[in-house]
């Protein structure tokens, strides 16, 4: 029985078992450092990746290494001038 079986791939939290022969010394250790899948994941993911597409904004698609608006590192990706008479 690998891990991949009994974890949660949203949460990465144990799955409930079927029976008590399920539970093996693996399994025990696994819920003393991952803890229980709560349920739900799968909905929950997917209901902030939309919430996260809806406040994306909608038009002119940004090209590849250009920061989003509004975005409070645009600022340290802005290339500054550089040259003799250029105040620091």
């Amino acid at each position: 029985m690998g891990n991949e079986s009994v974890l949660c791939p949203v949460c990465q939290g144990v799955l409930p078992a079927d029976g008590r022969e399920a539970y093996t010394p693996l399994r025990g250790r696994l819920i003393l450092t991952n803890g229980y899948c709560a349920g739900g994941c799968a909905e929950r993911r997917a209901a902030h990746v939309e919430q996260m597409r809806q406040r994306m904004p909608q038009g002119v698609p940004q090209q590849a290494g250009q920061p989003m608006p509004g975005d409070p590192m645009a600022r340290r990706l802005q290339v500054a001038p550089v040259g003799p008479g250029v105040p620091r």
